[in-house]
């Protein structure tokens, strides 16, 4: 099975950052191209304001994973291990 086709198959939790940013991109193309019924368009929509949330809360995620990165005294650099939640995306 191919890379995308798994993708497609994962439930949108699942799914990594880049996985849902392609399956995001396909969609904006979709409704870019303007020949799906209204019905499908709203579908369509809604799954990409899904996936969008879900892109937003994992670069969040990460954005504050790398605030957390300090330099130590010698110049090395290493990460303070705190307990921050993963955003699922469903909070909006």
């Amino acid at each position: 099975m191919a890379k995308s086709a798994e993708a497609k198959d994962k439930k949108q939790e699942d799914l990594t950052f880049d996985e849902a940013l392609g399956q995001l991109e396909e969609l904006a193309a979709k409704l870019e191209e303007g020949d799906i019924p209204l019905e499908g368009a709203l579908q369509v929509y809604e799954r990409a304001v899904g996936l969008f949330s879900l892109c937003r809360g994992r670069l969040d995620t990460m954005e504050r994973r790398i605030d957390l990165l300090t330099e130590d005294l010698d110049g090395s650099l290493k990460t303070e291990s705190v307990g921050l939640p993963v955003d699922d995306g469903e909070n909006g």
